[in-house]
């Protein structure tokens, strides 16, 4: 068996497939011959990128195909691809360069790696493009400084319910009778925006990732009328490693999830909602509560417990939220570099789920922020997805 904290992203398949995207735009083209070569060479060091995944027994198999095969020139992006693409068959990524928009588009699995992941994946493959041969990598998927995490803070009694009575939801659109497609909403505040809402965060003692929490739940709050916002919050877990552990290389899953329920009347001002926010999160950090999410998965693996019984276990503490949000942090567009192309904009988000449900994922790039859903809709609900952030985008402008 390989990482069990695979295991997190194999529940559910049929509601949400686990896949992590991004999508760069350049100023100009990249050499495609000399990306492919970049892409053999990373799967060389990272052989699990060019492996089936097998869900019953948690492993990966090599699969016979050039690494190149997963590299792909096309006009214009068409994300309903995504639909055929099955991480029990196929590759754990797929690449495709939008010629007319000098884009690279990549697809990565979920139960692979997790947004953290898939930036050190993207930054390595940025790096071996640039040095033009294999940067022999090494890959760390071990998960013993989690192990003893959980063996320090075991006996605690922290509250982690991922189960709230009054979560939040959108409505569901009577169908138009038209098709469902697969849409990437995106919308950016501009730079004076963002320098603003950066500004007013810190005057008022709270982190940004405060602020993002609390609009996005008093969004959605509007459309359902509960009484508190309860809301998951992923957290990379590579930072409570020991330190040499968090230089390392780790293209895996290292996330755990907070779980905050905050009180908030419908017309509370949203920095109310954001310091009310901020104390449950610190609360919850000061607890390490995201330890919480698996540790209970992790001590039955250790019984024996079939990967079944493991996933029985992750519902209970981990499960998919119909609303869901994750914040990737910043972007670095120095370490995407390829060659003398520069990147110009960046944005990444997580897999495309059916609307209602609804996922936003937060990001920044070049002080840009940046907001994303991958949705599931037919033409009414992906308006009513749009409808959504620009919601969003208001209220943090109101902070």
């Amino acid at each position: 068996m390989v990482d069990p904290l695979n295991i997190l992203h194999t529940v559910g398949f049929q509601t949400l497939y686990p896949i992590v995207r991004c999508e760069l735009v350049y100023n100009h083209a990249i050499e495609l011959e000399r990306l492919k070569l970049a892409v053999a060479h990373v799967a060389n060091d990272i052989p699990e990128l060019m492996s089936c995944y097998e869900i019953k027994t948690n492993t990966y198999h090599p699969i016979d195909r050039p690494a190149t095969s997963v590299v792909h020139e096309v006009d214009r992006i068409n994300d309903d691809l995504v639909a055929d693409w099955d991480l029990e068959s196929q590759p754990q990524w797929q690449l495709y360069w939008v010629k007319k928009t000098n884009s690279l588009v990549v697809y990565g699995s979920h139960i692979f790696t997790d947004g953290a992941g898939f930036k050190q994946l993207l930054n390595v493959l940025a790096k071996t493009y640039n040095e033009d041969q294999d940067c022999q990598v090494k890959n760390h998927t071990d998960i013993e400084g989690i192990r003893q995490l959980l063996k320090e803070t075991a006996g605690r009694k922290v509250q982690n319910d991922d189960h709230p009575s009054a979560p939040l939801e959108l409505p569901e659109i009577v169908s138009d009778g038209k098709e469902r497609h697969y849409r990437v909403i995106h919308a950016q505040l501009d730079l004076a925006e963002s320098e603003t809402l950066y500004r007013r965060s810190k005057e008022q003692g709270i982190h940004l990732n405060d602020v993002f929490m609390a609009a996005f739940g008093k969004v959605i709050q509007q459309y359902c009328g509960v009484g508190e916002i309860n809301l998951a919050c992923p957290t990379d877990m590579r930072k409570f490693l020991p330190e040499g552990e968090q230089k390392q290389l780790r293209v895996q899953n290292m996330t755990g999830r907070y779980n905050i329920h905050v009180p908030a009347t419908l017309d509370e001002p949203l920095a109310e909602t954001a310091w009310n926010v901020h104390r449950a999160m610190d609360q919850q950090k000061e607890e390490r509560a995201f330890l919480e999410s698996f540790r209970s998965m992790i001590g039955r693996l250790d019984n024996g417990a079939s990967i079944a019984e493991l996933q029985g276990e992750v519902e209970k503490n981990y499960h998919i939220r119909g609303i869901s949000y994750t914040n990737l942090a910043i972007i670095d567009a120095d370490q995407l570099q390829l060659g003398d192309s520069v990147v110009r904009d960046a944005w990444i988000s997580g897999g495309f789920r059916t609307m209602p449900l609804y996922q936003i994922a937060v990001s920044t790039f070049r002080r840009h922020v940046n907001l994303v859903a991958n949705v599931i809709g037919t033409p009414t609900e992906i308006q009513f997805a749009k409808a959504v952030m620009n919601q969003m985008k208001l209220f943090l402008l109101s902070l």
